[in-house]
């Protein structure tokens, strides 16, 4: 029988090899990261050096001075937070409201509607792209984030949907027979039980739909033709040039896009994990 310092040093061996794997599978993804950073801090030669130049000598830090004078970066920046704050705005109201519907109210034919629905992901943008791009031209809607926006408020976001139609399944029934006793309306009930109760799935919804808006550049691409209106992932494409491209420029632009997106992560990881869960232990009993 194996002895207890046998098992320990078996525990020990276990315990080193996933903390290596671990390390290595952090490395090899954070490589990306680090030089990107490194290569908006090198002149335009030592980017294009080949064998590449590892560290750059001296630290060019006027890149990132010279990048923001170079293109209307903070108007970028805000016409990205006016995309994503408008869109939040529409998700988080339209797909609670379809999710209560799916999840709380009894109807004909519910389970059916919500499974096509939830079918509906399985079909790529680029299927739906011609028509609404025709659609949206008829109504005079091309040239600003409108075919952007109004979806969010007619439940387009499936996911959204679909995430806090299976959180609000966890909230007992028994809360909102209570209400309805004591006189309370559906709309009562959604607005005064329900949405208190998911705030970690509205947190997660939200922090979801600023990182697509954040990111998102086939949307804005193919609605937006005024450069004034771009979102900083369309606006930054600018800076690659139409002849010749300044690396470190576009290396700044990319690391001054990145650094709120990690830094948002690393302040809500704990409600990010929580909302894909979807566990609401905090609501069972």
């Amino acid at each position: 029988m194996p002895t207890s310092s046998s098992r320990s040093a078996r525990r020990l061996g276990g315990s080193l090899a996933k903390h290596a794997t671990l390390i290595a599978v952090s490395v090899l993804l954070g490589f990306p990261l680090f030089w990107m950073v490194i290569t908006s801090l090198k002149t335009n030669p030592q980017s294009l050096a080949i064998p590449p130049l590892w560290w750059p000598h001296p630290f060019v830090w006027r890149n990132y001075p010279e990048m923001l004078s170079a293109v209307p970066f903070w108007r970028f920046v805000l016409n990205t937070l006016m995309y994503a704050g408008v869109t939040i705005v529409g998700v988080c109201v339209s797909s609670s409201l379809v999710a209560y519907g799916f999840s709380r109210i009894r109807w004909r034919g519910r389970d059916i509607l919500f499974q096509v629905m939830v079918g509906t992901l399985l079909i790529p943008f680029f299927a739906t792209l011609i028509p609404l791009f025709t659609m949206y031209k008829q109504f005079h809607m091309v040239g600003w984030y409108l075919p952007l926006m109004i979806p969010t408020f007619l439940g387009s976001s499936v996911f959204s949907t679909f995430l806090l139609r299976q959180f609000f399944m966890t909230i007992p029934e028994s809360l909102s027979d209570a209400a309805r006793v004591d006189g309370a309306n559906e709309f009562m009930i959604f607005s005064r039980i329900i949405l208190p109760m998911a705030k970690p799935a509205l947190a997660t919804v939200i922090l979801f739909q600023f990182i697509y808006c954040w990111n998102d550049f086939l949307g804005p691409l193919i609605y937006i033709n005024n450069q004034v209106w771009f979102p900083l992932s369309l606006g930054l494409n600018l800076i690659l040039g139409t002849y010749t491209t300044d690396w470190p420029w576009v290396m700044a632009a990319a690391t001054a896009a990145t650094a709120p997106i990690i830094v948002l992560f690393f302040f809500t990881q704990r409600t990010f994990i929580q909302g894909i869960a979807i566990q609401g232990t905090g609501v069972k009993g």
